[in-house]
Protein backbone atom coordinates (compact mmCIF):
# COMPACT_ATOMS: atom_id res chain seq x y z
CA UNK A 1 0.00 0.00 0.00
CA UNK A 2 1.41 3.85 -1.27
CA UNK A 3 2.20 6.26 1.75
CA UNK A 4 -0.74 8.30 0.45
CA UNK A 5 -3.19 5.54 0.45
CA UNK A 6 -2.01 4.25 4.00
CA UNK A 7 -2.38 7.88 5.32
CA UNK A 8 -6.06 8.27 4.03
CA UNK A 9 -6.94 5.02 5.53
CA UNK A 10 -5.86 6.13 8.95
CA UNK A 11 -7.47 9.48 8.31
CA UNK A 12 -11.09 7.74 7.24
CA UNK A 13 -10.42 5.65 11.02
CA UNK A 14 -9.41 8.46 12.83
CA UNK A 15 -12.29 10.53 11.78
CA UNK A 16 -14.95 7.96 11.91
CA UNK A 17 -13.69 6.81 15.82
CA UNK A 18 -13.63 10.59 16.39
CA UNK A 19 -17.32 10.85 14.76
CA UNK A 20 -18.54 8.02 17.04
CA UNK A 21 -16.88 9.83 20.26
CA UNK A 22 -18.32 12.60 19.61
CA UNK A 23 -21.82 11.31 18.85
CA UNK A 24 -22.25 9.73 21.85
CA UNK A 25 -21.99 12.03 23.67
CA UNK A 26 -24.28 14.56 22.09
CA UNK A 27 -27.55 13.56 24.08
CA UNK A 28 -25.67 13.66 27.21
CA UNK A 29 -23.89 16.90 27.30
CA UNK A 30 -24.66 19.52 29.25
CA UNK A 31 -27.01 22.59 28.08
CA UNK A 32 -25.39 25.32 28.01
CA UNK A 33 -27.26 29.07 27.31
CA UNK A 34 -24.93 29.83 24.47
CA UNK A 35 -26.48 27.12 22.47
CA UNK A 36 -29.76 28.57 21.73
CA UNK A 37 -28.01 31.90 20.19
CA UNK A 38 -25.96 29.75 17.97
CA UNK A 39 -29.12 28.00 16.89
CA UNK A 40 -31.13 31.40 16.66
CA UNK A 41 -27.86 32.62 14.15
CA UNK A 42 -28.60 29.41 11.63
CA UNK A 43 -31.17 31.89 9.84
CA UNK A 44 -27.75 33.65 8.99
CA UNK A 45 -27.48 31.53 5.57
CA UNK A 46 -30.69 32.43 4.91
CA UNK A 47 -29.70 36.14 5.08
CA UNK A 48 -27.52 35.95 2.47
CA UNK A 49 -29.63 36.37 -0.09
CA UNK A 50 -29.98 39.90 0.87
CA UNK A 51 -26.43 40.91 2.27
CA UNK A 52 -27.49 44.41 2.36
CA UNK A 53 -30.20 43.94 3.67
CA UNK A 54 -31.56 45.10 7.47
CA UNK A 55 -30.93 42.17 8.97
CA UNK A 56 -27.05 42.87 8.62
CA UNK A 57 -27.42 45.90 10.91
CA UNK A 58 -28.31 44.60 14.09
CA UNK A 59 -26.18 45.21 16.64
CA UNK A 60 -26.81 42.48 19.20
CA UNK A 61 -26.60 39.99 16.39
CA UNK A 62 -23.63 41.07 14.65
CA UNK A 63 -21.48 42.05 17.23
CA UNK A 64 -21.61 38.99 19.45
CA UNK A 65 -19.28 36.64 16.85
CA UNK A 66 -18.28 36.91 13.29
CA UNK A 67 -20.90 34.47 11.59
CA UNK A 68 -18.72 31.55 9.93
CA UNK A 69 -19.97 29.56 13.21
CA UNK A 70 -23.45 30.74 12.44
CA UNK A 71 -23.36 29.71 8.56
CA UNK A 72 -21.95 26.26 9.40
CA UNK A 73 -24.54 25.44 12.31
CA UNK A 74 -27.70 26.69 9.81
CA UNK A 75 -25.61 24.49 6.95
CA UNK A 76 -25.47 21.40 9.48
CA UNK A 77 -29.41 21.93 10.04
CA UNK A 78 -30.45 22.42 6.12
CA UNK A 79 -28.02 18.79 5.52
CA UNK A 80 -30.15 17.32 8.41
CA UNK A 81 -33.48 18.04 7.25
CA UNK A 82 -34.13 20.80 9.26
CA UNK A 83 -35.75 24.48 8.98
CA UNK A 84 -32.89 27.02 9.43
CA UNK A 85 -36.11 29.76 11.18
CA UNK A 86 -35.58 28.10 15.18
CA UNK A 87 -35.91 29.73 18.35
CA UNK A 88 -36.25 33.71 18.41
CA UNK A 89 -32.87 34.68 20.63
CA UNK A 90 -32.32 33.39 23.84
CA UNK A 91 -32.19 36.47 26.67
CA UNK A 92 -29.53 35.79 29.09
CA UNK A 93 -31.03 37.90 31.75
CA UNK A 94 -33.51 35.13 32.24
CA UNK A 95 -33.50 31.32 33.13
CA UNK A 96 -34.36 28.53 31.07
CA UNK A 97 -38.06 28.47 32.67
CA UNK A 98 -38.29 31.82 31.22
CA UNK A 99 -37.01 31.42 28.43
CA UNK A 100 -39.20 28.15 27.67
CA UNK A 101 -42.20 30.28 28.07
CA UNK A 102 -40.86 32.85 25.76
CA UNK A 103 -40.20 30.76 22.44
CA UNK A 104 -36.47 31.21 23.06
CA UNK A 105 -35.26 28.02 24.23
CA UNK A 106 -34.54 25.66 21.00
CA UNK A 107 -36.50 22.58 20.02
CA UNK A 108 -34.93 19.45 21.30
CA UNK A 109 -34.13 18.01 17.88
CA UNK A 110 -32.63 21.25 16.27
CA UNK A 111 -30.21 21.03 19.88
CA UNK A 112 -29.32 17.61 18.69
CA UNK A 113 -28.83 18.62 15.14
CA UNK A 114 -26.71 21.32 16.09
CA UNK A 115 -24.54 19.35 18.27
CA UNK A 116 -24.11 16.57 16.11
CA UNK A 117 -22.80 19.25 13.40
CA UNK A 118 -20.12 20.08 15.57
CA UNK A 119 -19.54 16.15 16.35
CA UNK A 120 -18.83 15.99 12.40
CA UNK A 121 -16.69 19.33 12.89
CA UNK A 122 -14.67 18.06 16.35
CA UNK A 123 -13.94 14.65 14.46
CA UNK A 124 -12.20 16.62 11.17
CA UNK A 125 -10.18 18.42 13.67
CA UNK A 126 -8.85 14.94 15.13
CA UNK A 127 -7.81 14.07 11.00
CA UNK A 128 -6.04 17.71 11.16
CA UNK A 129 -3.89 17.40 14.23
CA UNK A 130 -3.48 13.53 12.93
CA UNK A 131 -1.59 15.32 9.65
CA UNK A 132 -0.42 18.13 11.30
CA UNK A 133 1.90 15.66 13.53
CA UNK A 134 2.56 13.22 10.82
CA UNK A 135 4.27 15.60 8.68
CA UNK A 136 6.19 16.61 11.89
CA UNK A 137 7.56 13.47 12.86
CA UNK A 138 6.19 10.78 10.73
CA UNK A 139 3.23 8.26 11.52
CA UNK A 140 3.39 6.99 14.88
CA UNK A 141 3.58 11.09 15.70
CA UNK A 142 0.42 11.67 14.00
CA UNK A 143 -1.63 8.65 15.43
CA UNK A 144 -0.51 9.36 19.14
CA UNK A 145 -1.79 13.02 18.22
CA UNK A 146 -4.93 12.21 17.70
CA UNK A 147 -5.20 9.70 19.97
CA UNK A 148 -4.26 12.19 22.75
CA UNK A 149 -7.08 14.63 21.41
CA UNK A 150 -9.80 12.06 20.80
CA UNK A 151 -10.86 11.45 24.09
CA UNK A 152 -10.16 14.42 26.15
CA UNK A 153 -12.90 15.47 27.88
CA UNK A 154 -12.65 19.15 26.34
CA UNK A 155 -12.84 18.03 22.85
CA UNK A 156 -15.63 15.57 23.77
CA UNK A 157 -17.37 18.54 25.14
CA UNK A 158 -16.74 21.18 22.99
CA UNK A 159 -17.78 18.38 19.95
CA UNK A 160 -20.87 17.77 20.94
CA UNK A 161 -21.95 20.87 21.89
CA UNK A 162 -23.84 23.69 19.70
CA UNK A 163 -20.92 26.24 19.09
CA UNK A 164 -17.86 27.41 17.14
CA UNK A 165 -15.05 26.34 19.07
CA UNK A 166 -14.41 23.31 17.35
CA UNK A 167 -15.27 25.18 14.04
CA UNK A 168 -12.11 27.71 14.96
CA UNK A 169 -10.00 24.74 16.24
CA UNK A 170 -10.62 22.82 12.80
CA UNK A 171 -9.58 26.10 11.03
CA UNK A 172 -6.46 26.92 13.10
CA UNK A 173 -5.37 23.67 12.05
CA UNK A 174 -5.92 24.31 8.58
CA UNK A 175 -3.91 27.15 8.64
CA UNK A 176 -1.28 25.07 10.19
CA UNK A 177 -1.32 22.17 7.44
CA UNK A 178 -0.77 25.33 4.81
CA UNK A 179 1.71 27.07 6.32
CA UNK A 180 3.80 23.75 6.03
CA UNK A 181 2.90 23.14 2.89
CA UNK A 182 3.64 26.78 1.69
CA UNK A 183 7.53 26.15 3.72
CA UNK A 184 7.60 23.01 1.33
CA UNK A 185 6.75 24.79 -2.13
CA UNK A 186 6.61 28.58 -1.98
CA UNK A 187 3.81 29.34 -4.26
CA UNK A 188 1.55 32.46 -4.68
CA UNK A 189 -1.47 29.65 -4.28
CA UNK A 190 -0.75 28.26 -1.49
CA UNK A 191 0.15 32.04 0.14
CA UNK A 192 -3.45 32.91 -0.99
CA UNK A 193 -4.57 29.68 0.45
CA UNK A 194 -2.90 30.04 3.92
CA UNK A 195 -4.51 33.88 3.69
CA UNK A 196 -7.90 32.82 2.94
CA UNK A 197 -7.22 30.44 5.60
CA UNK A 198 -6.16 32.98 8.34
CA UNK A 199 -9.65 35.35 7.23
CA UNK A 200 -11.62 32.28 7.55
CA UNK A 201 -11.04 31.57 11.02
CA UNK A 202 -11.33 35.27 11.70
CA UNK A 203 -14.54 34.56 10.17
CA UNK A 204 -15.54 32.09 13.09
CA UNK A 205 -13.71 34.03 15.78
CA UNK A 206 -11.56 36.90 15.97
CA UNK A 207 -8.08 35.73 17.10
CA UNK A 208 -6.69 34.18 13.58
CA UNK A 209 -6.44 38.27 12.34
CA UNK A 210 -3.96 39.21 14.85
CA UNK A 211 -2.27 35.63 13.97
CA UNK A 212 -1.09 37.03 11.08
CA UNK A 213 1.16 39.90 12.71
CA UNK A 214 3.71 36.81 13.48
CA UNK A 215 3.83 35.62 9.64
CA UNK A 216 4.46 39.32 8.98
CA UNK A 217 7.73 39.10 11.27
CA UNK A 218 8.88 35.94 9.88
CA UNK A 219 8.19 37.17 6.47
CA UNK A 220 10.78 40.23 6.95
CA UNK A 221 13.44 37.78 9.05
CA UNK A 222 13.74 35.43 6.18
CA UNK A 223 14.13 38.46 3.96
CA UNK A 224 16.74 40.10 5.88
CA UNK A 225 18.21 36.58 5.89
CA UNK A 226 18.22 36.24 2.14
CA UNK A 227 20.10 39.72 2.14
CA UNK A 228 22.62 39.06 4.41
CA UNK A 229 23.20 35.30 2.77
CA UNK A 230 26.38 35.73 0.86
CA UNK A 231 28.44 33.81 -1.57
CA UNK A 232 27.74 30.88 -4.23
CA UNK A 233 27.16 28.33 -2.01
CA UNK A 234 23.98 30.16 -0.08
CA UNK A 235 22.34 31.11 -3.40
CA UNK A 236 20.01 28.58 -3.09
CA UNK A 237 18.88 29.04 0.05
CA UNK A 238 18.78 33.08 -0.47
CA UNK A 239 16.17 32.25 -2.91
CA UNK A 240 14.19 29.86 -0.94
CA UNK A 241 13.99 32.60 2.21
CA UNK A 242 13.48 35.26 -0.44
CA UNK A 243 10.51 33.48 -2.02
CA UNK A 244 9.11 32.54 1.58
CA UNK A 245 9.69 35.97 2.98
CA UNK A 246 7.60 37.84 0.15
CA UNK A 247 4.66 35.62 0.26
CA UNK A 248 4.17 36.01 3.71
CA UNK A 249 4.35 40.16 3.86
CA UNK A 250 0.40 40.08 2.08
CA UNK A 251 -1.20 37.64 4.66
CA UNK A 252 -2.89 40.57 6.53
CA UNK A 253 -4.22 42.03 3.45
CA UNK A 254 -5.58 38.39 2.24
CA UNK A 255 -7.43 37.36 5.20
CA UNK A 256 -8.63 40.91 6.41
CA UNK A 257 -10.10 40.49 2.90
CA UNK A 258 -11.22 37.38 3.23
CA UNK A 259 -12.84 37.80 6.48
CA UNK A 260 -14.59 41.01 5.21
CA UNK A 261 -16.08 39.48 2.59
CA UNK A 262 -17.85 36.29 4.41
CA UNK A 263 -19.52 39.29 6.79
CA UNK A 264 -22.02 41.68 5.47
CA UNK A 265 -22.06 43.59 8.77
CA UNK A 266 -18.76 44.88 7.73
CA UNK A 267 -19.13 46.01 4.21
CA UNK A 268 -20.04 49.63 4.86
CA UNK A 269 -17.17 50.97 6.84
CA UNK A 270 -14.40 46.95 7.08
CA UNK A 271 -12.09 48.61 9.40
CA UNK A 272 -14.52 51.04 10.97
CA UNK A 273 -16.50 47.91 12.08
CA UNK A 274 -14.17 45.25 12.37
CA UNK A 275 -12.47 47.83 15.23
CA UNK A 276 -15.81 47.96 16.59
CA UNK A 277 -16.02 43.65 17.32
CA UNK A 278 -12.59 44.23 18.83
CA UNK A 279 -13.53 46.60 21.45
CA UNK A 280 -17.03 44.51 21.86
CA UNK A 281 -15.15 41.30 22.36
CA UNK A 282 -12.19 43.30 24.82
CA UNK A 283 -15.30 44.28 26.62
CA UNK A 284 -17.36 41.40 27.28
CA UNK A 285 -14.27 39.57 28.03
CA UNK A 286 -13.56 42.36 30.98
CA UNK A 287 -17.12 41.60 31.95
CA UNK A 288 -16.85 37.86 31.94
CA UNK A 289 -14.26 38.41 34.74
CA UNK A 290 -16.33 41.14 36.66
CA UNK A 291 -19.67 38.93 36.85
CA UNK A 292 -17.40 36.03 38.00
CA UNK A 293 -14.72 36.94 40.32
CA UNK A 294 -13.64 33.27 41.11
CA UNK A 295 -12.62 33.40 37.33
CA UNK A 296 -10.78 36.45 36.89
CA UNK A 297 -7.77 36.03 35.28
CA UNK A 298 -4.96 38.10 36.36
CA UNK A 299 -2.46 38.71 33.86
CA UNK A 300 -0.52 35.52 31.39
CA UNK A 301 1.08 34.31 34.95
CA UNK A 302 -1.87 33.60 35.92
CA UNK A 303 -3.05 32.38 32.79
CA UNK A 304 -0.99 29.85 32.70
CA UNK A 305 -1.65 28.65 36.03
CA UNK A 306 -4.97 28.22 35.06
CA UNK A 307 -4.17 26.38 31.72
CA UNK A 308 -2.20 24.00 34.31
CA UNK A 309 -4.47 23.36 36.55
CA UNK A 310 -7.05 22.35 33.82
CA UNK A 311 -4.56 20.44 31.69
CA UNK A 312 -2.90 18.66 34.92
CA UNK A 313 -5.10 18.49 37.47
CA UNK A 314 -8.39 18.28 36.24
CA UNK A 315 -9.03 16.80 32.42
CA UNK A 316 -6.02 14.91 31.04
CA UNK A 317 -5.87 12.02 28.79
CA UNK A 318 -2.96 10.22 30.68
CA UNK A 319 -5.38 10.47 33.67
CA UNK A 320 -8.11 8.88 31.87
CA UNK A 321 -6.21 6.09 30.62
CA UNK A 322 -4.59 5.45 33.53
CA UNK A 323 -7.92 5.69 35.36
CA UNK A 324 -9.09 3.13 32.69
CA UNK A 325 -6.18 0.85 33.39
CA UNK A 326 -6.60 0.79 36.69
CA UNK A 327 -10.68 -0.10 36.56
CA UNK A 328 -9.70 -2.69 34.41
CA UNK A 329 -7.51 -4.18 37.18
CA UNK A 330 -10.48 -3.33 39.26
CA UNK A 331 -8.77 -0.85 40.99
CA UNK A 332 -10.34 2.39 41.54
CA UNK A 333 -8.15 5.43 41.33
CA UNK A 334 -8.11 8.37 39.45
CA UNK A 335 -4.15 9.56 38.66
CA UNK A 336 -3.18 13.14 37.64
CA UNK A 337 -2.56 13.35 34.13
CA UNK A 338 1.29 13.83 32.75
CA UNK A 339 -0.27 15.82 29.22
CA UNK A 340 1.86 18.63 30.07
CA UNK A 341 5.19 17.27 31.12
CA UNK A 342 5.00 15.46 27.73
CA UNK A 343 3.63 17.88 25.71
CA UNK A 344 6.93 20.17 27.13
CA UNK A 345 8.89 17.47 25.77
CA UNK A 346 7.56 17.80 22.16
CA UNK A 347 7.45 21.25 21.86
CA UNK A 348 11.41 21.23 22.71
CA UNK A 349 11.83 19.03 20.06
CA UNK A 350 10.11 20.90 17.52
CA UNK A 351 11.95 24.20 18.86
CA UNK A 352 15.31 21.80 18.19
CA UNK A 353 13.93 20.96 14.83
CA UNK A 354 13.34 24.68 13.85
CA UNK A 355 16.69 25.16 14.66
CA UNK A 356 17.98 22.74 12.74
CA UNK A 357 15.94 23.32 9.84
CA UNK A 358 15.91 26.82 9.77
CA UNK A 359 13.34 29.46 9.76
CA UNK A 360 11.97 28.75 6.22
CA UNK A 361 10.95 25.41 6.88
CA UNK A 362 7.85 23.50 7.94
CA UNK A 363 8.71 23.09 11.51
CA UNK A 364 8.88 26.70 11.55
CA UNK A 365 5.63 27.49 10.38
CA UNK A 366 3.77 25.01 12.50
CA UNK A 367 6.02 26.12 15.77
CA UNK A 368 4.68 29.61 14.44
CA UNK A 369 1.08 28.70 14.12
CA UNK A 370 0.65 26.57 17.48
CA UNK A 371 2.83 28.78 18.94
CA UNK A 372 0.51 31.90 18.18
CA UNK A 373 -2.56 29.97 19.33
CA UNK A 374 -1.02 29.78 22.74
CA UNK A 375 0.16 32.94 23.13
CA UNK A 376 -3.04 34.40 22.13
CA UNK A 377 -4.89 32.18 24.44
CA UNK A 378 -2.52 32.79 27.38
CA UNK A 379 -1.97 36.65 26.64
CA UNK A 380 -6.17 37.28 26.06
CA UNK A 381 -7.55 35.05 28.29
CA UNK A 382 -9.73 36.98 30.88
CA UNK A 383 -12.11 34.37 32.58
CA UNK A 384 -11.14 31.01 33.37
CA UNK A 385 -13.52 29.36 30.50
CA UNK A 386 -12.31 26.00 29.89
CA UNK A 387 -13.77 26.81 26.05
CA UNK A 388 -11.18 29.44 25.29
CA UNK A 389 -8.46 26.73 25.75
CA UNK A 390 -9.34 24.20 22.40
CA UNK A 391 -6.09 25.69 20.98
CA UNK A 392 -4.13 24.79 23.54
CA UNK A 393 -5.23 21.02 23.35
CA UNK A 394 -4.65 20.85 19.83
CA UNK A 395 -1.07 21.94 20.39
CA UNK A 396 -0.85 20.21 23.35
CA UNK A 397 -1.66 17.01 21.32
CA UNK A 398 0.18 17.63 18.63
CA UNK A 399 3.67 18.39 20.64
CA UNK A 400 2.87 15.18 22.27
CA UNK A 401 2.52 13.35 19.35
CA UNK A 402 6.00 14.64 18.83
CA UNK A 403 7.30 13.54 21.83
CA UNK A 404 5.83 9.71 20.75
CA UNK A 405 7.71 9.89 17.51
CA UNK A 406 11.07 11.40 18.69
CA UNK A 407 10.76 8.60 20.90
CA UNK A 408 9.74 5.79 18.84
CA UNK A 409 12.46 6.92 15.94
CA UNK A 410 15.41 6.26 18.87
CA UNK A 411 13.95 3.04 19.81
CA UNK A 412 13.47 2.08 15.98
CA UNK A 413 17.35 3.19 15.75
CA UNK A 414 19.06 1.52 18.78
CA UNK A 415 16.82 -2.03 18.01
CA UNK A 416 17.60 -2.28 14.00
CA UNK A 417 20.72 -0.26 13.58
CA UNK A 418 23.40 -0.84 16.57
CA UNK A 419 26.21 1.51 16.91
CA UNK A 420 24.72 4.07 14.53
CA UNK A 421 24.49 7.77 16.50
CA UNK A 422 20.64 7.44 17.27
CA UNK A 423 20.22 11.24 17.09
CA UNK A 424 20.99 11.53 13.77
CA UNK A 425 18.49 12.03 11.32
CA UNK A 426 16.62 8.19 11.31
CA UNK A 427 14.40 7.21 8.19
CA UNK A 428 10.65 7.23 10.01
CA UNK A 429 11.99 11.31 9.53
CA UNK A 430 12.96 11.87 6.56
CA UNK A 431 9.66 9.78 4.89
CA UNK A 432 7.51 12.72 7.49
CA UNK A 433 9.25 15.52 5.60
CA UNK A 434 9.19 13.62 1.95
CA UNK A 435 5.58 12.71 2.11
CA UNK A 436 3.23 15.49 3.18
CA UNK A 437 3.33 18.33 0.40
CA UNK A 438 6.29 17.29 -1.23
CA UNK A 439 10.21 17.08 -0.64
CA UNK A 440 11.82 19.28 2.12
CA UNK A 441 13.80 21.83 0.47
CA UNK A 442 17.36 23.30 1.85
CA UNK A 443 16.64 26.24 3.90
CA UNK A 444 19.28 29.06 4.80
CA UNK A 445 21.85 28.34 7.62
CA UNK A 446 21.04 24.42 8.19
CA UNK A 447 -15.78 24.60 30.23
CA UNK A 448 -17.36 27.39 30.61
Amino acid sequence: MSTDRRDGLIALIVFAVALWVNLAAVPTTEFHRDEPRWIHRARFVGELTDPTGPYWRSRELMWGQPPLGSYITGWGLLAQGRDILTNDLYNFHYGEAWNRRHGTMPDERDLLAARRTNSVVGALLAVGVYFIARGLGGRVAGLVAAVMLIPHPLAIYLSSLSGSDAALGLALAGVTLAAMAMADRPTWPRAVLLGVLLGLGAAIKLSPLPMTLPFVGLGLVLLWQAWRAAGPDQARARARSAAIGWKLLPLPAVAFATFVATFPYLWPDPIGRTLVLFRFRAKEMFNQGEIWPELNVNGPVDALSRVGNWFGDLDSTTGRLGSLLAWSAGVDWQPNGIDLPLALVGALLLAAATIRHGLASRQAMAALVLGSQVGLVVVGMRADFARYLLPVLTAQAVCIGLAAGGGWDLLRVALTRPGVDPLAESEPEREAVESFGGRGAPVAGARG
